[in-house]
């Protein structure tokens, strides 16, 4: 967890999913602890026969594998370099840096691979607070 924000535990995770539904505050937190539903960690907890990616079968199905590697998605993470720009191509910074939060919702939502457990994923616009 360090590797990915070095000042954890801090109040700059609860900022960063601030504007954010609980499904997709869970399912960043289970990216950047590495307990996501990819083989890699299925595997360590006996979920999985094998820790391979399910869609390339080449490489352990890491998040690092499945947000920046993997082959089989890389139309979806051309666009994902394409909205966020410069800066992404490491872990710690995609799952860290506001800025990158929204286009990775979008990639994930794309790639269809966590749907069947998070949904669709997809960022909405943050609804208004309503003053009374």
């Amino acid at each position: 967890m360090r590797t990915i924000d070095p000042s954890t535990p801090s109040s700059h995770f609860s900022n960063l999913i601030k504007d954010f539904p609980r499904r997709h505050c869970s399912l960043l937190f289970q990216l950047r602890t590495g307990h996501a539903p990819l083989n890699k960690h299925l595997h360590c907890i006996s979920k999985s026969p094998t820790a391979q990616c399910l869609q390339c079968n080449e490489h352990e199905g890491t998040v690092k594998h499945f947000l920046l590697v993997c082959l089989c998605y890389a139309q979806q993470c051309a666009a994902l370099c394409q909205e966020a720009g410069t800066g992404m191509s490491q872990l710690c910074q995609l799952l860290n840096n506001e800025d990158f939060i929204k286009p990775l919702f979008c990639y994930i939502a794309r790639t269809r691979r966590l749907e069947q457990m998070f949904g669709d994923v997809s960022p909405s616009k943050p609804q208004m607070s309503q003053q009374t």
